[in-house]
């Protein structure tokens, strides 16, 4: 299936928020963010949010795009440690599902990488997996995240863990 991976634009956050809205229906615990919560924004969360990751320098999102429709999304921000390197946090990342196991994902994921190599320069880039979601650590691990050995409990329900991965040029 053909689909153009690209950043996204700031008039573009309807779509972003109906692809949004469609990941947390069909993938809960995949995402920090709720979907009664998300549903409840109005449209300035929505616009303000999309903007940011437009145009800022801090943050950005990716869409894959077939035939006028986004399909998939993920997003990646500058993380402010404090530290003597930058640090890149992927998030968001969502596949509609029969666009799953089409290589968007894997298009996708490399834009967002690539991103965030060039444009903050960031030295390291993480994710964290929720420990029920084999089939996206199993991806991640596939393109070259390996798990750090860091967790943490899932915020919206401690009784889950997610773990970090780290991304490794060199796998």
């Amino acid at each position: 299936m053909d689909h153009e991976v690209r950043r996204i634009r700031a008039s573009e956050w309807r779509q972003y928020r109906e692809l949004r809205i469609e990941a947390l229906q069909d993938s809960p615990l995949a995402f920090v963010e709720q979907y009664q919560e998300s549903l409840a924004q109005p449209d300035q969360f929505w616009q303000g949010r999309v903007e940011r990751s437009a145009t800022g320098t801090a943050s950005s999102t990716f869409v894959a795009v077939h035939a006028g429709r986004f399909v998939a999304k993920a997003s990646c921000f500058v993380e402010s440690d404090v530290s003597e390197y930058v640090s890149a946090h992927i998030v968001g990342v969502y596949v509609t599902p029969r666009f799953r196991a089409q290589g968007v994902a894997d298009a996708l994921m490399a834009a967002v990488i690539r991103w965030a190599q060039e444009e903050p320069h960031a030295d390291r880039i993480r994710l964290f997996v929720i420990e029920t979601n084999d089939r996206a650590a199993a991806f991640y691990r596939r393109i070259g995240f390996v798990p750090t050995g860091v967790t943490m409990a899932y915020p919206p329900n401690p009784a889950y863990t997610e773990h970090e991965m780290e991304y490794h040029r060199d796998r």
